[in-house]
């Protein structure tokens, strides 16, 4: 493995645990299901060129666009739980689709 995948990774989850913390500390836990898909969405962009794998970049672009529908939920008004099910929903298709293509593609 690349030494620069582990740093993104790294900084993936420093990302992530800092959303959960700023989510958390603010007094607004519904962010988390959103912020958790943007930066697991943006650190496919890297992962696309480190592992030739081009396709990853749709992943980190479906992702990402999951996340910010997940924002757009959240800004309407919805209930929590509606926000992780469009959003778990959405990531776990973008996450299956790109699993298979890269299964097929071998």
């Amino acid at each position: 493995m690349e030494p620069e995948v582990g740093l993104v990774n790294a900084a993936e989850l420093v990302a992530i645990f800092a959303v959960i913390a700023a989510s958390n500390a603010s007094g607004h836990p519904e962010f988390i299901p959103v912020g958790i898909c943007l930066v697991g969405g943006l650190h496919f962009f890297p992962l696309a060129r480190l592992f030739d794998q081009g396709q990853y970049t749709w992943t980190a672009v479906f992702l990402t666009a999951v996340a910010l529908v997940g924002l757009a939920v959240l800004a309407a008004g919805t209930t929590a739980e509606t926000i992780r099910t469009v959003v778990g929903l959405g990531a776990a298709v973008v996450l299956w689709a790109s699993s298979f293509h890269v299964a097929l593609r071998g």
